[in-house]
């Protein structure tokens, strides 16, 4: 079937939607009519019950006054589909006070009546199910994924793994079953009772005929004597009874002392607990405590293994002592004194060159004038000394200067002086290169130093908050040890209070069973006896009593003379046939109970799997792998495993996206396995909860099985952005 055209007037609604086989999908806005659609779609299908009442299920609004036309007119509505290669119509129309009750199918081209579509039968021929095994499969609502129980889905899936027929439901047979027990078993009305009645009726009557008084006294006495075997039989069973409940009281007294032993060992634990943090506070404290102890770690490493202060660099012989400001200060007095020292000049011989050529010319003034001559001589001489004696001090002193000079040069170890500057160039950038490279050492080995000392206050802190639950500790290795301790008392003490629970729930149960029974010593003798046996013995000493009863009456009732003795005999015969044949009946009615309902066991244990495995697969398409197994129970509710996971979560511990993707699984496997392929599949809304990532999944798996059905999506998410 694919609906091609839907008109209402339904609700809000008044118009029509137009559809195509394969993937509809309807982005619309709230308000807009998904909802509302999706209702028509099913009043459309199977009708609508006008005999719904107000109640807490439907909001205190029955269907007929939900969708009634808000613009006044009448609810009707036409849906135009394919089926079975045919165009055809089926129109719903509101007669009186019967909202669309009128029903009409018809081909849509030449307005020719369907016969086999009628308003009962409508959607079971078009979609092949019951309104409710549709409502629980391909009617998927926001908030209607969940799937509940129900009789027609009980038949489809039982339908699954027997013949595929969809005979009565299993509770059907079991109430069919039990009515027939009551018939049978029911007290003062039922057959046997009216059976045993009759039968009693008819030994009495026997009695009356065929008793005679010797007989009578035989059967007494036979009967005293079995009567007397049953009470040592039954005294036999009391006392079997009692040893057994001994029994059961001393374990009672076991569990008890179990129990209080529990109750102290958990007051203890309580006791040790009181004092400690809660397991988060402890948790915290382990974690901060391994973080403190690896940042102290950290920082001793780093102290230990910081790199070596940088070495001085060793000044040159002629600067020992100097830093570069005073050893630039020497250098540059040195260089001025040596430029003063080479920038002497040799004295000049002009003087004593003068004082000559005037010797010379009071020689020749003596010839004319000798007294001038030789004052002119005398002054001469004297004049060649003086300067004689003024250049030789002047040599003196230039020698001196060049030793002084060469001194300098010595001393840097120069051959030349423009040399120096180099010199104490050099030695002042390694001075500075020095002074950076122990700056930067200096800082590092502060900073080290005082991570050291916070990592060190850090795990002093720790220390102090444990020693309020621990004072023993004094270090990190201790503190640890007493947090693992403080939460192996905390986890001992939720074990043992579990243990503690456990146990008194047996003991309540135990002491429900036992009663106000009071503590007697244990006959071991009557343990020992054969109990099965001695209740053989006994039914058959109550039956063979119940059987001379009846002969007694038998032999009393011929002594009465009343009645037909042949005639009676063949009575309690016919009683005795029915009476046994209605007891084995009642027999066979339990035995064909306890069979039908573990038939109905396997049943379930064999369509489950079929339905949890297929869900299971689309539920892993749905999530990613994450959930891959899916559980079904019996009555409809979900659990889940994660990949690798060993305990399984009902849908309500999950998140609403995640249980709605686990019922929208399961949905989809009861589609593929109920319904048959040409069933259109209708989600509003159905998505809301999921995300981006598995709604894009969802989209997939939706598409994939539209090849086979139609599908109709009403969203109000923008598919759009995640596509």
């Amino acid at each position: 079937m694919i609906i091609l055209k839907m008109r209402a007037s339904f609700g809000k609604l008044n118009g029509e939607l137009t559809l195509h086989e394969g993937m509809n999908l309807l982005c619309l806005p709230n308000e807009a009519g998904k909802s509302t659609w999706s209702a028509f779609l099913l009043a459309m299908l199977y009708g609508i019950d006008t005999s719904e009442k107000p109640s807490a299920a439907n909001q205190r609004l029955p269907m007929k006054e939900r969708y009634k036309p808000w613009d006044g007119r009448p609810m009707e509505g036409a849906i135009d589909l394919l089926w079975q290669g045919r165009r055809i119509t089926i129109e719903r129309q509101t007669h009186g006070r019967v909202p669309m009750g009128i029903f009409r199918a018809y081909e849509t081209d030449g307005a020719t009546p369907i016969a086999e579509l009628t308003a009962d039968n409508c959607g079971v021929v078009l979609c092949g199910v019951e309104r409710s095994v549709f409502e629980r499969t391909a009617f998927i609502r926001q908030l209607g994924l969940s799937v509940t129980e129900d009789r027609a889905l009980e038949k489809r899936l039982g339908a699954l793994v027997t013949t595929g027929e969809e005979g009565k439901t299993a509770s059907e047979l079991e109430k069919e079953l039990h009515d027939m027990k009551v018939k049978l078993s029911r007290p003062s009305t039922g057959r046997i009772s009216r059976l045993n009645d009759q039968l009693e009726q008819t030994k009495r009557t026997l009695s009356e005929l065929y008793t005679m008084q010797d007989e009578a006294m035989r059967i007494r006495a036979e009967i005293d004597e079995t009567q007397a075997q049953l009470d040592r039989q039954n005294a036999l069973v009391a006392r079997i009874e009692q040893a057994k409940n001994a029994k059961k009281y001393l374990a009672l007294e076991e569990l008890r002392q179990k129990n209080a032993a529990q109750e102290a060992l958990c007051r203890r634990l309580q006791a040790q607990i009181a004092v400690l943090p809660d397991e988060a506070a402890l948790h915290t404290l382990q974690r901060q405590l391994d973080q403190a102890g690896n940042r102290l770690h950290t920082a001793q490493m780093e102290a230990a293994f910081a790199t070596n202060a940088p070495q001085k660099p060793r000044p040159p012989q002629c600067f020992i002592g100097m830093d570069p400001a005073a050893a630039g200060k020497k250098a540059e007095a040195d260089i001025q004194e040596y430029q003063r020292l080479t920038d002497m000049n040799a004295p000049k011989s002009l003087p004593l060159l003068l004082c000559a050529a005037l010797c010379v010319a009071g020689i020749a003034l003596c010839f004319v004038m000798l007294y001038l001559g030789l004052s002119i001589i005398a002054l001469g001489l004297i004049s060649f000394t003086v300067a004689l004696l003024y250049s030789l001090r002047q040599s003196k002193k230039l020698q001196e200067a060049r030793h002084k000079a060469a001194l300098i040069l010595g001393r840097y170890g120069m051959d030349d002086i423009s040399q120096i500057p180099l010199l104490v160039s050099d030695y002042t950038a390694q001075m500075e290169q020095y002074e950076t490279e122990n700056a930067a050492y200096e800082a590092e080995k502060q900073a080290c130093a005082q991570r050291l000392t916070a990592a060190q206050s850090e795990v002093e802190e720790i220390i102090q908050q444990v020693k309020a639950f621990a004072p023993d500790c004094s270090d990190a290795a201790q503190c640890r040890e007493a947090i693992s301790s403080a939460l192996n008392v905390r986890a001992q003490h939720l074990s043992e209070q579990r243990s503690l629970e456990l146990q008194r729930t047996q003991l309540s149960s135990m002491q429900q069973l036992l009663g106000q029974e009071v503590a007697q010593p244990v006959d071991t003798e009557a343990l020992g006896l054969d109990e099965p046996k001695l209740l053989y013995e006994r039914n058959a000493a109550v039956e063979r009593l119940s059987q001379l009863h009846a002969k007694l009456a038998q032999h009393q009732g011929k002594l009465s003379a009343t009645g037909d003795a042949p005639v009676l005999e063949s009575t309690l015969e016919n009683l005795r046939a029915e009476l046994s044949a209605a007891q084995e009946r009642s027999e066979v009615i339990d035995i064909a109970a306890t069979a039908l309902h573990r038939a109905d066991e396997q049943l379930r244990s064999r369509f489950s799997p079929q339905i949890t495995a297929e869900a299971g697969a689309l539920l892993a398409e749905l999530t990613d792998g994450k959930y891959p197994r899916l559980l079904l129970q019996p009555d409809m509710s979900l659990s889940v495993r994660e990949e690798g996971g060993l305990i399984t979560h009902p849908a309500a511990a999950m998140s609403c996206g995640t249980a709605d993707q686990m019922y929208l699984a399961l949905r989809l496997a009861m589609c593929r396995r109920l319904l048959p392929e040409n069933a259109p599949l209708l989600l509003d809304d159905a998505l809301v909860n999921f995300d981006d990532a598995r709604t894009a999944s969802a989209l997939k798996l939706l598409a994939n099985e539209a090849k086979n059905r139609q599908i109709i999506l009403f969203t109000c998410k923008e598919i759009s952005n995640v596509l």
